[in-house]
């Protein structure tokens, strides 16, 4: 998209939606938030004006960590990683695994890479230790590269650590997001009873294995 077309469009995006407490998917710039309630909950946001509250999310784009977005919007059931660095204020994540679920009760799964959050809660534990916890998400504002809206966790609670094997692989999430959307476009979704799937086992099989495959290429 040129830019002064996006431009145009970002003006008549904000020009439809503004003041409505919708949230609106976006090809171009993914989710953006038009509540202006929504605008309190930034973090450090204090003094954002209403169009430098959408700017900033139309800055990040798709860019914003939208697992986490998702449990914000939706119910986190919890999050899991492997410590990466320490600091005296902050712990890093090479990666948080999470778990969440939708409102009409389908779950999901999903990763985002190297994420820091305030240490407290974590003083008892080294780099290399693998935990699994509940945490808040939240909104914040950073300004490492303009304005940008985008979404951490704090308060971590219900801390323990666990063996690294029982945190899930790239592989075994590939396969879980197979699954799903195996799952949302099967002629049969319909028909299922109980959670037990009705589709033919060789149909599935083969089917698993050509979607994970393509996902696995193309990374």
């Amino acid at each position: 998209m040129g830019k002064r077309k996006g431009n145009t469009e970002w003006k008549e995006l904000k020009k439809a939606y503004r003041g409505q407490n919708v949230i609106v998917d976006t090809q171009e710039w993914g989710y953006i938030d038009f509540s202006p309630q929504g605008m309190k909950e930034v973090f450090g946001g204090e003094k954002l004006t209403y169009e430098d509250y959408l700017d900033a999310q139309m800055a990040i784009g798709r860019d914003i960590r939208g697992w986490f977005f998702l449990c914000h919007h939706e119910v986190s059931l919890g999050f899991a990683g492997q410590i990466e660095r320490i600091t005296q204020k902050n712990i890093c994540f090479k990666r948080i695994y999470v778990s969440g679920m939708y409102m009409d009760g389908e779950c999901f799964d999903g990763k985002e890479d190297h994420v820091w959050m305030p240490i407290e809660g974590f003083e008892d534990y080294q780099v290399g230790d693998c935990l699994e916890f509940f945490a808040e998400t939240y909104r914040y504002l950073k300004t490492s590269n303009g304005k940008q809206i985008d979404f951490g966790l704090r308060n971590p609670s219900g801390i323990k650590k666990v063996d690294s094997y029982k945190l899930p692989s790239d592989d075994d999430l590939i396969r879980q997001s197979v699954n799903q959307i195996i799952c949302e476009t099967c002629m049969f979704r319909d028909y299922c009873y109980g959670g037990i799937c009705i589709a033919n086992k060789e149909y599935l099989d083969g089917m698993r294995k050509s979607m994970f495959d393509a996902v696995k290429g193309s990374k």
